[in-house]
């Protein structure tokens, strides 16, 4: 399954989220559209928090919407490393909305 976020005006977002096998095997390229997040994570293969991070296209998403890489790859940990939101697409989804809400990027 592949996660799309797009973050409008009003920030209606949507997503799922890519971590099946199959889908952290195929290779991922941000979007053009610089309100479009790919929530994307690797799982490992347990579903246990151990060794999740975000996928690249997902921070370079959040680089290409404002965010410096630091504050991408800390966001992406946020997300991809919060146990309540393994399998749980709008749990991420809403707390990503939540984080950009709170601190939106500084362009």
């Amino acid at each position: 399954m592949k996660a799309y976020l797009r973050a409008g005006a009003a920030l209606a977002l949507t997503a799922v989220m890519a971590t099946s096998p199959e889908a952290q095997q195929r290779p991922t390229k941000p979007g053009s559209d610089v309100h479009h997040i790919t929530i994307s994570c690797f799982r490992g293969p347990t579903s246990s928090v151990i060794w999740d991070r975000p996928n690249a296209v997902f921070v370079e998403d959040l680089v290409r919407m404002g965010y410096t890489y630091p504050e991408a790859h800390a966001i992406g940990e946020r997300i991809c490393r919060d146990e309540w939101g393994v399998g749980q697409h709008d749990y991420m989804r809403s707390s990503l909305l939540q984080i950009v809400a709170k601190t939106p990027p500084s362009h």
